[in-house]
């Protein structure tokens, strides 16, 4: 080999290398731009739609809820909300059909390019600019091919997205629970389209509807109409029918009808359903949605081209209640480039029902780690005094006082807290008085079975006292043992309920949208569990040390008692005979 030819493959072999070490080392997508805080990746599964063929522009579908986005990132007014496409330069244009911060739910059209069968791509969201002027662009959404695009998002009569300005008469009335927001009702009554958007030539025209009945679902009158008969929907087209396509009652389903200059095609969700040979005859008078039809239609468009199958199959996978087309990841923040981190994400999906319950959870947890250190501190301090008291009253005479009862003596300051010395100056007391009594009877130094029975009941009085201060507020600790986890419980409950609620009016089925609510809403039980696993071993700490004091208590009352009836009880003369 060469000199020359070894250099060249060095330089080869160099010139490769430091390619590779270029393309690990430099991020897949710089951020777009740095004055927004926050983006979130939206996937785009072509495949899981159902797209079978490249959809080159077509305005796509997405639902932000607390499952896939966080509203308290983004301006309350979403003014600073950005779509850019999946090379993050190219910026998109949107418009927002929905916004609620406060429901946590959005609704955005983004105008998406160039996809393809088979074959994953992404857009990204940017927000969190406070700067940020209002970026949406609800005309530029569609494209020129585009003559009408009907949101029913408004109020009267229906107006036109696109810049054509193409407004329909009458329709007024719309049902809040639609498929996309809100949707128009059909009651029988027509709804008069523009001409104008049904100009000769190709034609698509598509919407989502949900039928209660048979009726004309759209007509072109002289030219085509839709009509629902038995559940099945047909063309009729100059006096031809096509094939029937099932059509579900009260159940949302895609339709189109396109007409390519030779033929008309009915899809339903989709799939072909129905054909008509022939070109579209002039129309001989208004188009009418809806005449004699009742039920509900959302989201109709009208283009001036025959639009391909893909657009429908693209529409039918990502606009209904479960969109197989988009999935988001995790946020992403600015500051690090990486997500939220799972913590983050979980705090971030709390509803208020579960802050509530969390809260409620770690009042109660302080209260019991309150409870637990000043008993423990308590049951401590009182140990060591009744230790003290013992000593010194073990160091006492045991006849000591004979004559006039029980000793008093001073056993330290380190016994000030003892119980065993109240229960002591109790004996003390009543024996005194009983001596008392007896002097006054003849009787000096003696005193009667009856009185050392006395005597033990008030000795038995304080030990309850006793105990009972021992364990007063110890019932707050048995409280958050068995309550801390079935509030937890509720909050998490709650929090599964509000999230498939909100799945539900999102209208979006994923794991992704399920997953953080559901795992953010299990923080309620762990709060719970987090309560009562402390206070339930302190309590039994606490319960066994109580009782150590309790035991010393009895033994200390029944040695008092025998003591002062071995000492003063009297005895009568007949035994002392004997």
């Amino acid at each position: 080999m060469s000199v020359f030819t070894r250099l060249k493959k060095g330089v080869a072999g160099t010139l490769l290398a430091a390619a590779a070490t270029v393309a690990f080392a430099s991020p897949a997508h710089a951020w777009w731009e740095a004055d927004y805080s926050y983006r979130t990746k939206i996937n785009l599964n072509t495949q899981a739609a159902g797209v079978t063929g490249e959809v080159a522009r077509a305005p796509v579908l997405i639902r932000l809820h607390s499952g896939n986005f966080s509203f308290k990132d983004v301006k309350a007014d979403g003014s600073d909300l950005r779509f850019v496409a999946g090379d993050d330069r190219t910026q998109l244009k949107f418009h927002i059909e929905k916004w609620s911060p406060k429901e946590e739910q959005a609704l955005v059209w983004v105008d998406v390019q160039g996809l393809q069968p088979g074959q994953a791509s992404a857009i990204y969201a940017y927000y969190g600019n406070k700067d940020a002027k209002p970026g949406q662009d609800i005309a530029g959404t569609y494209g020129a091919d585009y003559r009408l695009v009907y949101h029913f998002n408004d109020e009267g009569a229906p107006r036109d997205a696109t810049a054509n300005g193409n407004n329909a008469q009458g329709g007024e009335t719309r049902s809040a629970g639609g498929l996309i927001g809100s949707s128009l009702l059909l009651t029988g009554s027509p709804v008069t389209l523009p001409a104008s958007a049904f100009a000769s030539g190709p034609l698509s025209i598509s919407f989502w509807v949900k039928p209660k009945g048979d009726g004309t679902l759209f007509s072109l009158p002289g030219a085509v109409s839709l009509v629902t008969e038995g559940g099945q929907l047909f063309i009729d087209q100059g006096g031809n029918r096509s094939a029937g396509g099932a059509l579900g009652a009260d159940a949302w389903a895609n339709v189109a009808l396109v007409n390519d200059g030779a033929k008309t095609l009915l899809y339903i969700n989709g799939q072909p359903a129905g054909e008509v040979t022939g070109a579209l005859a002039a129309s001989t008078g208004a188009p009418v949605l809806g005449q004699g039809f009742a039920g509900e239609v959302d989201e109709f468009r009208v283009a001036g081209v025959a639009l391909p199958q893909a657009a429908f199959q693209l529409a039918a996978g990502s606009e209904g209640q479960s969109s197989k087309l988009v999935v988001a990841d995790t946020a992403q923040q600015v500051e690090t480039g990486g997500g939220h981190g799972h913590f983050g994400i979980l705090f971030g999906a709390l509803t208020f029902d579960a802050w509530v319950v969390i809260l409620i959870c770690a009042f109660m947890l302080l209260v019991a780690i309150a409870i637990m250190i000043s008993k423990g501190l308590l049951i401590g301090k009182v140990r060591s005094a009744n230790e003290a008291f013992l000593d010194a009253y073990n160091n006492q005479a045991r006849r000591s006082g004979d004559h006039d009862g029980l000793p008093a003596f001073d056993p330290g300051a380190t016994a000030a807290d003892s119980t065993l010395g109240r229960l002591y100056n109790i004996g003390r007391r009543e024996l005194t008085e009983r001596l008392k009594e007896g002097k006054a009877t003849g009787s000096r130094f003696a005193i009667r079975a009856q009185s050392i029975a006395a005597i033990r009941s008030a000795l038995d009085a304080g030990r309850v006292r006793e105990g009972q201060k021992l364990n007063a507020r110890l019932v707050l600790l048995t409280i958050a043992i068995s309550g801390g986890p079935f509030i937890g419980l509720l909050g998490t409950v709650l929090g599964v309920m509000i999230t498939f609620a909100s799945v539900a009016a999102a209208g979006e089925v994923n794991i992704n949208a399920i997953a953080p609510g559901i795992a953010a809403a299990l923080l309620a039980t762990v709060a719970g569990l987090a309560v009562a696993i402390p206070a339930l071993f302190g309590y039994n700490y606490l319960l066994s040390r109580i009782e150590e004091i309790t035991a010393d208590h009895d033994i200390f009352v029944d040695e008092l008692e025998k003591r002062i009836a071995e000492t003063w009880q009297d005895v009568p003369a007949a035994a002392q005979a004997a």
